[in-house]
């Protein structure tokens, strides 16, 4: 790497940017969605789960992913093999990675109880803390262990794993719908 080149870069004048009126923006945006009844149900039903964060970050995933999948299909910069395959990973990376991550934290739940308790009787321990805030410090710890292994599935170990197979996948369903199309022109 020629450091001299790096070194030899003048840097640049900053601007300051100003994001008061996007982060307002955003902040009503939210609080619109907080407020509607859809959201205030949901999060009635969903609210005293003790799988909160893995149905949270389940929705916060499907979302995402059918907006990619949106994007890939309409997308007129990619060839029409490129759009299908991209999509088929998106979906198909979605659902095992909800399914493993559903399967995962049920068979987690008792190591898991086990480390937040033992979390919140140390932190009890070494700072005084109430009974309630050793049931809130385990609650929290019981979180972040979910939202960890649902993170890692969703994110590092499914979208690796399911890649080749939906590349397979993808080259075999445009391989399928060219020759379908082939075959109707030459019928036409």
């Amino acid at each position: 790497m020629n450091v001299s080149a790096i070194n030899a870069v003048t840097p640049q004048k900053t601007q300051n940017v100003n994001f008061s009126g996007l982060s307002d923006g955003v902040a009503n945006m939210l609080g619109k969605v907080g407020n509607s009844d859809v959201f205030v149900k949901g999060m009635e039903k969903v609210g005293n789960s003790k799988n909160l964060m893995t149905h949270l970050s389940t929705a916060s995933s499907a979302v995402t992913t059918g907006l990619y999948v949106y994007k890939n299909l309409t997308d007129k910069k990619k060839s029409k093999n490129e759009r299908i395959t991209m999509a088929l990973n998106q979906a198909l990376t979605f659902a095992v990675s909800t399914a493993l991550t559903y399967t995962v934290v049920g068979a987690l739940k008792g190591t898991t109880n086990k480390l937040a308790n033992r979390f919140g009787e140390l932190m009890a321990a070494k700072g005084g803390k109430s009974a309630k805030e050793m049931e809130m410090l385990q609650t929290g710890a019981r979180n972040a262990i979910d939202l960890v292994v649902c993170s890692s599935i969703n994110r590092f170990i499914t979208p690796v794993a399911i890649t080749p197979v939906a590349n397979n996948l993808g080259a075999k369903l445009t391989d399928y719908l060219d020759k379908k199309d082939a075959a109707k022109a030459q019928n036409a």
